[in-house]
C-alpha cells in the first residue's frame, strides 16, 4: 500500500540521515555508495536509487558487473543485457523480473528497468546471479558486496539486505512476545507483525535497543478509533523520534490529527485519533544523531513493520 511505503520512507529518513538534532527529519540526499571487495564502484552518469513503487534498491548493472570481472553487452533491438564471466553467461531483459543464469531461470521481486540509457536491476540480482554476499549499512547508505564465496550461483551462502523474516527475539514488557512475521502483538494481540515493505533499507541489528522497541509495541492498544500506548524505558544515551501521521485523505502535508510525541519521557502515555483511511505511528530510537532502531505501525490496518534487522 502507498501509505505503508510513505511510512517506511519517512522513518528511514529520520533513522538513517545524520541530523542537527535527533528529532530532525531530512530527505534522502546522500547518494547510495557501493563497494565490491572494499573497492568503491564509481557511477559516472547513473547512480543507485530506491524505487518508490517497489521500495527496492536499484543499481546500474554495467558498473557493478564490470567490477565483479564480467563483460557486459547490450542488445538494443531485444532490450536485453548479457554478462559473461569465466564462461558463465547471465542475461536479462528490460521489464522482466527474471534472468537466465547458465540456462537456469532466477526471479526477482522488481523488474529490470532502463533509465538514462543504463540498465538498472534490483540489488538482489547481484547475489542471485553472481553468488556474492551483499550487506546493507543503513546509517552509511553503503552497499558492501563480497565475492569469491563458496556455493556458486544462487542464494546459498549469501545474505540479502533485509531478506527473510525477523527472527525470534527477547520478549518485551507487557503481555506479548515478539517472534517474527505473523506474530500477534500489543494489548490483547490486536496488531500483527508483517514483513518490512522496504527490506533493502533496514538498519543493522541492534540488540541494545530491541527491548525498548518490543516494550513500545507491547503497550499499544486500539479502541474506539484511538491508538494509545506508553513510552518505554530507553537505553542510556538514547532518545526518541516519535510521531503520528494522518494520511486519511491520501495526500501528504500537515493534518489536524498529526501528533508529535518527541517531548514525552519514559513512562508517559500517548494517544492519537485515527480517522478515515488512517495513518501511521513512526517510533525511532537514536543515539546521538545515529538511528539505531525503529518501527512503523499502520492504522487502521493494525500492522507492525520493523525498521532494523532482527
Amino acid at each position: 500500500m502507498k501509505k505503508i511505503r510513505i511510512a517506511q520512507y519517512l522513518l528511514g529518513a529520520a533513522l538513517m540521515t545524520a541530523a542537527i538534532s535527533p528529532v530532525t527529519v531530512l530527505a534522502d540526499s546522500k547518494d547510495i555508495q557501493v563497494k565490491v571487495d572494499d573497492v568503491s564502484v564509481q557511477f559516472p552518469d547513473a547512480k543507485p536509487f530506491i524505487d518508490p513503487s517497489t521500495s527496492r534498491t536499484m543499481i546500474p548493472i554495467r558498473f557493478v558487473s564490470e567490477k565483479l570481472g564480467a563483460s557486459v553487452e547490450w542488445d538494443g533491438a531485444k532490450q536485453t543485457v548479457t554478462m559473461t564471466k569465466e564462461g558463465k553467461q547471465i542475461s536479462l531483459k528490460i521489464g522482466e523480473k527474471k534472468a537466465i543464469v547458465t540456462g537456469k531461470q532466477i526471479t526477482f521481486d522488481a523488474a529490470a528497468t532502463l533509465q538514462n540509457n543504463r540498465t538498472f536491476v534490483p540489488l538482489r540480482f547481484v547475489s542471485e546471479a553472481y553468488g556474492a554476499k551483499v550487506d546493507w549499512l543503513a546509517t552509511e547508505r553503503l552497499v558492501l558486496i563480497t565475492t569469491n564465496l563458496p556455493g556458486g550461483t544462487g542464494t546459498s551462502g549469501t545474505t540479502i539486505p533485509g531478506a527473510g523474516q525477523p527472527g525470534t527475539t527477547n520478549p518485551g514488557s507487557g503481555n506479548t512476545s515478539i517472534s517474527g512475521v505473523g506474530s500477534k502483538v500489543g494489548v490483547d494481540g490486536q496488531f500483527t507483525v508483517v514483513a518490512p515493505s522496504n527490506p533493502d533499507m533496514l538498519l543493522p541489528k541492534d540488540p541494545v535497543t530491541e527491548p525498548a522497541i518490543e516494550a513500545f509495541i507491547a503497550s499499544l492498544k486500539y479502541e474506539n478509533g484511538i491508538v494509545s500506548g506508553k513510552i518505554p524505558e530507553l537505553p542510556a544515551g538514547h532518545t526518541i523520534n516519535f510521531h503520528y501521521k494522518d494520511t486519511s485523505d491520501g495526500k501528504w502535508g500537515n493534518r489536524a490529527n498529526d501528533r508529535d510525541f518527541n517531548n514525552l519521557k519514559p513512562g508517559d502515555t500517548f494517544s492519537a485519533k485515527v480517522v478515515g483511511a488512517g495513518g501511521y505511528l513512526s517510533f525511532g530510537l537514536f543515539k546521538g544523531a545515529e538511528g539505531k532502531n525503529g518501527v512503523v505501525v499502520n492504522l487502521p490496518d493494525m500492522t507492525v513493520e520493523w525498521e532494523a534487522k532482527r
